[in-house]
């Protein structure tokens, strides 16, 4: 087994975040990187905290579960593409 099972980094905060994203990605037809809005991530995530969240996101990423795209520019979103791969089992 590989993956999250295998994966000791990994916990609830961190599969319910890329449990929203993948839900999101089918939302875009597949299409990637898609753009992501912290707020409703966070509400779906079960996430109260903007530190958890942005702890969480970086963390997918730095993992390789995710490629995140931030913007510092209020007009834009951030994007992310999933690595799927990384996430089963």
């Amino acid at each position: 087994m590989t993956g999250i099972f295998q994966d000791s980094r990994i916990g609830i905060s961190h599969i319910a975040l890329f449990s929203v994203l993948l839900y999101l990605r089918e939302e875009n037809q597949g299409r990637e990187p898609f753009p992501i809005k912290r707020e409703e991530l966070m509400k779906s995530a079960k996430i109260s905290s903007t530190a958890t969240y942005f702890k969480i996101i970086r963390q997918l990423h730095e993992y390789g579960y995710i490629q995140y795209f931030p913007t510092f520019n209020r007009m834009s979103q951030s994007r992310v593409k999933l690595s799927v791969n990384q996430f089963s089992t």
